[in-house]
């Protein structure tokens, strides 16, 4: 289907004047929309209608549905690394520390708003033909990996940077099982896991 406003509007660069509530205002009801339906089905006038402002601003804004998913995995890295630091903030353990986002999966994975991981899923939609999407998505894995190498440098074990990775593993690992099979306990399962990594490693 032919882009509705294919003109000299379309593929400029963002909006100088819009406002930055405005623009957060859109990423979260597009974010919303793509984690409740995927990313396929939601279409821009149905964000246009939800968000309550005009196509053309919404696309000056956004001039790709890909730019706006970017935006929108942008916005969950940051609340997603948020919540976990968070989350591990409050532990004094060091070891327990590097368990923590683990908990913080198998209390996300309980809820009953859970979809699945929003990063697996807007990759698999959108794949290799939108660049910037695939860019998003591994900006987000690298700084998760980051986060719980910096975790485990943290519990002083043997090479954090591999046991890093292999936690990132388990952590991806758990969130693919929990989607696909509905495995609610995946992340418990992950997390002995870790522990039996931890005590390996240190």
């Amino acid at each position: 289907m032919p882009d509705p406003l294919a003109d000299s509007e379309v593929g400029q660069a963002d909006e100088p004047s819009a406002p930055d509530e405005l623009r957060a205002d859109v990423v979260a009801v597009a974010d919303e929309l793509f984690y409740a339906h995927g990313v396929h089905a939601v279409t821009m006038q149905r964000i246009r209608d939800e968000a309550g402002l005009p196509l053309r601003r919404l696309y000056r804004m956004f001039p790709s549905k890909d730019m706006l998913l970017a935006a929108c995995l942008e916005r969950r890295d940051q609340v997603a690394r948020t919540a976990i630091e968070q989350r591990v903030g409050t532990i004094e353990d060091p070891l327990a520390k590097v368990l923590g986002p683990f908990d913080f999966l198998d209390d996300w994975f309980r809820q009953p708003g859970f979809h699945g991981c929003v990063f697996a899923g807007a990759f698999g939609e959108m794949g290799a033909a939108a660049p910037i999407v695939v860019t998003a998505v591994h900006r987000h894995k690298r700084a998760l990996r980051e986060l719980l190498t910096e975790l485990a440098a943290k519990a002083d074990v043997a090479d954090p940077a591999a046991v890093g990775a292999q936690l990132a593993v388990l952590f991806d690992g758990a969130m693919a099982i929990a989607t696909l099979a509905g495995d609610t306990d995946a992340a418990l399962h992950a997390r002995r896991a870790a522990r039996a990594l931890l005590d390996s490693a240190g």
